[in-house]
Parts: structure tokens; sequence; C-alpha cells
């Protein structure tokens, strides 16, 4: 094929004038048409096959199978210069993806072969004025906790430091300070949004107030967030840790577990979820981690907590004071950067001791017929099933900040996300672990209705590709978001020609 750079920029017209007309007789794609014209922005925003800068961001993804080869990579540097970029995905009419953090394992989620692909590495604004703190979404969330704790305070973002800023808040974001302040998303103040129509919008209670509520769970279906303006909160040091725990002591992990969600909202303050990994097929073996957290300095241990310090069977614990950049890890879940393919798949249900114990059964049972399935041919890897829960606190926070679209309230008392997460290191068995993950899940949904303590809830940020997340936020909010989409999105820019994401 030829190649487009020898082209040099597109001549102006209305953007891109009657170029357009070259796409198919020239042989070039639209998207490579369309990396011309962003070149005219600035040479240092467009990378092609071949530079470092292309090799970085087409590789940095938490999961390998997510490695893309997009037409061109575009790094903007300000809104102007992303309202400029999708003027032209408009009138060219060609296919681009957008990636913050790139964590979601959904194959083609932030980025596909062939299309142009807008990284936000370059969107790094990072700006505390009082009680308010603007973020760019191209920061990762230990970034931006070096910052904030510069002064004395936090604002509510992942639980990992490598995760994006854009994707987390934008499906929900669940964070340690959940049980006091709910979900990410229910503190952003303002969202700076490029629309389909390439302009640069405010959304916030007063200007646009259906897409500010639409962004609050709505993923990238709506525009493209340049900029977040979020809630500080005050913080100093935290307590918290993590306990590793030989895998004999799950029985009794669990008891807690369930003994603490059941108190959680009667100190906010107290975060935790658990982690139970078979680890066997990379040497390491099997174990049990339940990370714990307490927004404040604490001497000893928080009541609560204390249980989880007395079960047997521990093998280390990290529990101690610390700055809260500090106690968030900033690695990949201690994997490997660039090793291992991932996918997930998840499942919610109402606080139940006895879902929770069948849950941990059916994920042991299913990895031992999974790995009789593939008999000696197994690729090295890890399988983990997380406990993640909601406390009602954090379900009903919405209530004070304008509401958001997931459709989770504090009725129901606090929920249980169930997060199950195969990682191995040949991309070529995506197929069969995403049907093993598929069936394992869905036993353990089967369950859970039988108990009829099943939340149909698909939270967006540890969804599978085949899973609806907008249609368990409720038939009301479905309609609205559809509506609100039609408002700002009538061509259907964010659902077309954006590559990935799930269907609204």
């Amino acid at each position: 094929m030829q190649t487009a750079l020898a082209y040099g920029s597109i001549v102006p017209g209305p953007i891109l004038g009657n170029s357009l007309g070259s796409a198919g007789t020239t042989g070039f794609s639209r998207a490579e048409i369309c990396c011309l014209a962003l070149k005219g922005i600035s040479a240092g925003t467009i990378s092609f096959s071949g530079s470092q800068i292309y090799t970085n961001e087409t590789h940095n993804y938490f999961s390998t199978a997510n490695v893309v080869q997009p037409a061109c990579v575009f790094s903007p540097e300000t809104a102007e210069h992303v309202a400029y970029a999708i003027r032209v995905f408009n009138e060219a009419n060609c296919s681009f993806s957008v990636r913050s953090g790139g964590h979601l394992p959904v194959p083609g989620s932030n980025g596909r072969d062939g299309a142009v692909l807008l990284v936000t590495s370059k969107l790094k604004t990072l700006d505390i004025q009082g009680e308010t703190a603007r973020i760019g979404p191209g920061n990762t969330w230990a970034e931006v906790y070096r910052e904030t704790e510069k002064v004395g305070k936090v604002v509510l973002g992942g639980r990992l430091g490598s995760v994006g800023v854009g994707g987390l808040v934008l499906g929900g974001g669940i964070s340690f300070q959940g049980p006091e302040h709910g979900f990410a998303c229910d503190t952003v103040v303002n969202f700076e949004v490029v629309t389909a129509d390439g302009q640069i919008r405010n959304a916030n209670t007063t200007s646009n107030s259906d897409l500010f509520w639409a962004l609050k769970g709505g993923s990238n279906r709506f525009g493209i967030v340049t900029a977040f303006d979020m809630k500080t909160y005050p913080l100093s040091k935290v307590t918290g840790g993590t306990i590793t725990y030989k895998y004999s002591s799950l029985p009794l992990v669990l008891e807690q577990v369930d003994i603490l969600h059941r108190c959680q909202d009667s100190d906010p303050k107290v975060s935790f979820f658990v982690n139970v990994m078979d680890a066997s097929d990379v040497g390491v073996g099997q174990f049990v981690e339940v990370v714990i957290y307490y927004g404040k300095p604490f001497t000893g241990i928080p009541a609560l907590l204390q249980p989880f310090f007395n079960i047997p069977g521990i093998i280390s614990n990290t529990v101690s004071t610390k700055s809260f950049s500090e106690f968030i890890p900033d690695g990949r879940e201690g994997l490997p950067v660039g090793v291992f393919s991932h996918l997930w798949r998840s499942l919610t249900y109402q606080r139940s001791a006895v879902v929770n114990e069948r849950v941990a059964e059916i994920f042991q049972e299913e990895i031992r017929k999974f790995r009789e399935s593939r008999g000696g041919g197994i690729q090295p890897g890890v399988f983990t099933l997380a406990y993640e829960p909601y406390a009602a606190s954090m379900l009903s926070a919405k209530q004070k900040t304008g509401g958001n679209a997931l459709g989770l309230d504090g009725r129901k008392g606090p929920l249980m996300l169930a997060l199950l997460t195969y990682s191995w290191i040949n991309q070529t068995e995506f197929a069969p672990r995403a049907a093993a993950v598929k069936a394992s899940v869905e036993r353990m949904r089967r369950f859970a209705v039988a108990e009829k303590k099943h939340v149909n809830f698909v939270y967006l940020n540890a969804a599978a590709p085949d899973q609806d997340p907008f249609r368990s936020y409720g038939r009301a909010n479905h309609r609205r978001l559809r509506n609100i989409r039609r408002k700002y999105d009538p061509k259907r820019v964010f659902s077309v020609l954006q590559a990935g994401g799930f269907n609204l």
C-alpha cells in the first residue's frame, strides 16, 4: 500500500474540501485521509506505524488482547484539537476509537485495527482550586493522588493507580471513599465535553443538565470528555493494606466479609474488597487477599476490621498508616505489564453469606473443569474471583448530586459485585476462556436467582463484551439515555463511527 505520509497535509476546505474524492481512488482508506487532515494541527499530534510513540500507544493496554494496529495515533493536546478531530471524522465518515487508560479488557473497546486511535495521553490537566480539581482524562489515578495529597485532599477514583481517569468515571467508578461519597461519577461537578457536532460544551447542573446526568454512567456514547471537574475531600494519612491468607482460610474470610458488609454503613470510612486467586499454573499457588482501607489514621485497628487479623493462615500483612498514594498500588494487579491477556465478567446480588459461599465453590469447580478440558495444553495464567461490596450509603449518595444513570439506590440494602477474571499468556485461548468465564458466571447467576438475591445490574467497568450494561440501568433510565443520545448525537457519531463501547 502507498504510504499516506507522502501526500503531507490535506488542503483546507470546509475542513477536507474535495480531498475525500481521493479515498478509494488513491488507495487510501478514509481513516488514512483523516490521519492526514489531523496532521495539519501539529506534527507532534500524529504518529504512524514505525514510530516509537505509535508503538508505545498501541501497546498501552491492560490486556495484550487489546493491542491494535490503527491507521494512526492522534494525541490531541487541547479540547480544541479534539473538537477539530470530531469535525474531521464527521466530514470524512471515518472510523475512530478513544483510549484513556486502556484498562477495560474487551477487545475493540478502546482501539480497532485500521481506525484512527485518539489517545488522551497529552490531555493531562491537573489543577486543584479550593474544593474542586480539574483533571484531564490522560492522567492515571496514581498521578492524581500524588498531586491531591500535596494539599491534603483526595478525589474519588480508581483503587489501582495505573487505571485511567476517563473510563472509570464515565462508567460509574468504584473507589475506597465510595461508602462516604458514592460513585466517582457522583462527585463530578462539571464535564468539559466535545459532542458529536464538534462543539466544546460544559455539562453540569445548570448547563446541559441532561447530558450531565447521562455522562454519569453513560460511558463513551455521548462525547469525548476533555476535563473532569471533581469535588475534593480532606484526607491526610489512611490506615490500610493487604492481608494475604492461605487458600484454606477462604471460608473464614467469607464469614467476616458478610459480617463487615452488613455493618459497613455504621462506619463509612471502612472500605474493602477480596481477591480469591488461583495462580497455580504460573507456580505461585492459591491464596486469598483482603484489601482493607480506613479513611483516616488509626492507632491500632478499627473494630470493624479487627476480625480479619484473627483469622488463622495469614501469610503476609501490609496494613499500616500511610499516605493514600502509598496505599494505592501503581501496578496492574501485580501482573507483568504487556504479558497477560485478560477477560472478565461480573454479576451483582444482594448481600448474602450463602451466595458468597456458593460463588466461591462454583469458581473452584469451573477452574478444575477448565483445566481438565485443556489437558496438558493449558497456557500459564491466573484465575481471580473478586468480591467488591457496595455499601447502601454508596448507592444512595447520588440523591445529593443530581443523580446518575446507573439505576441503583440504597433501598435493596448493600449489594455485592462478584467479578471473575481469567488472565493468561497466550492470546489464542481467548475463545475457550471467554466461554468458561461465561459458563461460570451463568451458574453463579442462576444460584443467586434461586436465592432471590440476584440484582439485574451490570457494572459497565466490569462487563464482558456480550453483557448489556445500559439495559441493566432499568427501562426508564435506558430510554432516557437513548433520548439524550439522539439530542446530542443525532447522526450516531459515537455509536457508529466510534469503534468500541457497549451498544445503546
